[in-house]
């Protein structure tokens, strides 16, 4: 796909993936509109390039706001949701479902304002718990999500997101390309101590030096994490090679917790015994990714070492988030 020129709609852009993704598009020569309501995106994170891109604050639960956004655009990616780690999710279970009706009015308003191609950004948060419970268990598949048994009210949301681009794809042709990322990590994610995921959790910790060091539940739990220009590279290929809103996982190999918070640790020279913390939520006990269908649809594969990418959001937030 040719991207110079192309009109492309970014929701959620000011977050996290979103303003990377938006990196990627400005420099594939496309005119990128970014809309975003600020409650957990930043103008931080896109105020490099505000002159190179349209940027409206406003909330896509308004019906009117979502039609106006997708005119006259190209390809729509909709990242936009209501979202946060795993502390955020189990206090916050009405605010995780106005993601229901983001979805709605962007998939709707792409379809009646001819929007040729729409990329979801669904979840590994879709997955049944029952394949998540023992960390034997192998990788999970595109097809075992649709047994339904997600282990958040998040992972509903997203479920829902994934029948409704189905239906719409079904219904009306619409061109609709679907990815699952497993937990992504990297520069510009949030390292707020209410709303954080694990690696900017433990980063944090790490970097501010914190005595004790507490790490959620006993260590064994294990995640499939990848790094964020993966996950945007699998995101664009997605929506050049996809068309029939059939879900695509993007992660990569699993760490346990135990691992991943002593090379945090060693890569911060923070030396201290970890103190695990059983009484807080820790989701599922292991979710690993199965990526063969990226690998032969997309010619995709995470290509960022767990390490390399860890060095790098240290980094950042040393220099970015510690000094402000």
């Amino acid at each position: 796909m040719n991207w110079k020129g192309m009109s492309v709609l970014v929701t959620g852009g000011a977050g996290f993936i979103g303003s990377h993704l938006v990196d990627a598009l400005i420099n594939r020569g496309a005119h990128v509109k970014v809309v975003d309501n600020l409650i957990r995106g930043k103008l931080s994170n896109i105020a490099y390039c505000r002159d190179k891109i349209e940027f409206v604050e406003e909330d896509l639960t308004k019906r009117s706001v979502a039609y106006e956004a997708t005119r006259n655009i190209d390809v729509c990616f909709h990242l936009a949701a209501t979202v946060g780690g795993v502390q955020f999710m189990a206090s916050h279970p009405a605010e995780i479902f106005k993601s229901v009706c983001i979805d709605h009015n962007v998939i709707d308003a792409c379809w009646k304002t001819g929007v040729e191609r729409l990329l979801y950004t669904s979840s590994a948060c879709v997955y049944p718990v029952s394949l998540q419970k023992h960390v034997s268990q192998r990788p999970l598949k595109e097809e075992d999500a649709y047994s339904v048994e997600p282990d958040t009210d998040y992972g509903w949301v997203k479920m829902l997101g994934e029948i409704q681009c189905r239906a719409y794809h079904r219904a009306y042709r619409m061109k609709i390309a679907m990815v699952r990322p497993f937990n992504p990590y990297g520069e510009r994610e949030s390292f707020d101590p209410d709303d954080s995921h694990v690696i900017p959790a433990l980063i944090r910790k790490a970097v501010n030096r914190e005595n004790p060091f507490v790490v959620w539940g006993d260590g064994t739990q294990t995640r499939s994490f990848e790094y964020v220009g993966d996950v945007v590279e699998g995101m664009i290929l997605a929506v050049e090679k996809t068309v029939n809103a059939d879900p695509i996982n993007l992660g990569s190999s699993g760490i346990s917790i135990r691992e991943l918070a002593e090379l945090i640790l060693k890569l911060t020279g923070h030396e201290i015994p970890i103190q695990w913390d059983t009484s807080k939520p820790v989701g599922v006990k292991s979710r690993k990714a199965d990526v063969s269908k990226a690998k032969k649809l997309l010619g995709w594969d995470a290509k960022t070492p767990l390490e390399k990418g860890l060095k790098k959001i240290i980094k950042w937030y040393k220099e970015t988030c510690q000094k402000s």
